[in-house]
């Protein structure tokens, strides 16, 4: 198996890999994956790990790490008259999409010898690798904003791990980590790793499989880095290939003002996603308040070939729909909530009788707002 560059053609052996392009400087994928099929699903196999029989081939072990992360429910909801599915990958083991991915890479880690493994985050992302980690026996290095919330900060350090807060915007974060690698310790980058893109197609087959064995006709999702929405989109690329799905769903991504490059690139046909200017104040929404997605450009070409689009919400639009989602029983954290956000401001947009399916990131204990 190799891992390539989309955008440059490099390839090299998934064996021992860098984690960006020599060429690009972006993040690699994994290629020539297996077909998916029926008989590589296994029901008896707890949450995403229903999919082992075709992960195996990239981890050759006899026993994976899980807490169970993964089938999350589809649920169904009425909002301004107009059918909406959530796919609640707020209720993973650690209140964060992030799970999928990063099960998949603490698998991959210490399949290969390491004991300690380190990452950067503004939460969610560290809060799950310390957790994983954790299960797995393994050290973990966790760098963060100094102003991140404090629930995901107290997360990450009750499971354990090296907390080290960084003063400044977060792309410091992702500076002082990288300045930190070293050979004997992995880097499990949610933005890079090419693992935490393959955990994350699992929500497009478990949203098949929910849907009856059809793909929706949108997908909606938030966008920092790009890992959620890619990683779905790259599932039902796989599922189409596999003759298990007839279409792809259109793309609706959502990105918050002030940090919206995509939005930028979109907006003026760009072929590539040139970094956000410096925003003056950090969004409610901190856990897409990214000014350079590391998937952007991956994120923007899936964008044009699903004919989707790409929206922004504001924060006021983004506490008035956590509001109305806790209204209504679902407490999701501000990031999920701009998924609710831009539903709520296009849902008229959607053809009459469509497949709507919103993906909920992260729970709304992960950043509770002041009583």
């Amino acid at each position: 198996m190799y891992v390539h560059c989309p955008s440059s053609g490099f390839h090299t052996s998934a064996n021992s890999f860098p984690l960006t392009c020599p060429s690009t400087g972006g993040p690699l994928e994994f290629t020539d994956l297996t077909h998916l099929s029926r008989d590589l699903i296994d029901e008896a196999l707890p949450g995403q790990w229903r999919y082992w029989p075709w992960l195996s081939a990239l981890l050759p072990i006899e026993k994976f790490i899980t807490l169970g992360e993964g089938w999350t429910p589809l649920l169904e909801e009425e909002w301004q008259g107009h059918r909406v599915l959530w796919k609640m990958d707020s209720h993973m083991p650690t209140g964060s999409y992030k799970d999928r991915g990063v099960s998949v890479m603490v698998n991959w880690f210490r399949h290969h010898g390491f004991r300690t493994v380190m990452d950067d985050s503004s939460g969610n992302a560290g809060a799950s690798l310390a957790c994983y980690a954790a299960r797995a026996r393994l050290q973990s290095r966790i760098f963060v904003p100094a102003d991140a919330p404090a629930p995901k900060r107290s997360q990450i350090a009750t499971y354990g791990a090296e907390l080290i807060e960084v003063e400044g915007p977060r792309h410091l974060a992702g500076a002082a980590a990288a300045a930190d690698q070293d050979q004997e310790t992995g880097y499990a980058s949610h933005a890079l790793h090419p693992c935490f893109l393959l955990g994350q197609m699992t929500v497009a087959f478990e949203i098949w499989e929910q849907l009856g064995g059809n793909a929706p006709d949108w997908l909606i999702g938030p966008v920092g880095n790009g890992g959620l929405l890619l990683g779905a989109w790259r599932g039902f690329e796989l599922l189409v290939e596999s003759g298990l799905a007839d279409r792809l769903p259109r793309l609706m991504v959502v990105q918050v003002a002030n940090f919206d490059p995509l939005a930028r690139a979109f907006e003026a046909d760009a072929v590539s996603v040139k970094p956000a200017q410096r925003a003056p104040s950090r969004s409610v929404a901190d856990g897409i308040s990214i000014i350079n997605p590391a998937r952007g450009d991956s994120v923007l070409q899936a964008v044009y070939r699903s004919n989707g689009t790409v929206k922004v919400v504001n924060d006021r639009e983004v506490l008035e729909a956590r509001a109305k989602m806790a209204s209504r029983g679902i407490f999701v954290e501000n990031t999920s909530a701009t998924t609710c956000a831009a539903y709520a401001g296009h849902a008229s947009d959607f053809e009459p009788g469509a497949t709507v399916v919103g993906i909920l990131s992260g729970s709304g204990l992960k950043n509770a707002p002041a009583t």
